[in-house]
């Protein structure tokens, strides 16, 4: 068994990363807390919906698909 499990996307998250939250919620990732374990690894992230504004925060399970990342220079 060397075949080795994909990393789960929300650990590719960053913030200012926009995201796509559920089936159709487009958001601005704000920041994110860390994991108990690792505290490097975002596990609860605060977003803003980019339609209405709203802040709230979400699991990273939450996370589908990563719409676009923010690159540092």
């Amino acid at each position: 068994m060397n075949e080795r499990e994909e990393d789960p996307l929300f650990l590719q998250v960053k913030s200012r990363d926009t995201v796509l939250i559920g089936d159709n919620e487009i958001c601005k990732v704000l920041s994110f807390v860390g994991g108990a374990r690792d505290p490097h690894a975002p596990t609860l992230f605060q977003v803003a919906n980019v339609d209405t504004g709203e802040i709230k925060f979400v699991h990273g399970e939450e996370v589908k698909e990563i719409v676009c990342s923010w690159e540092q220079e």
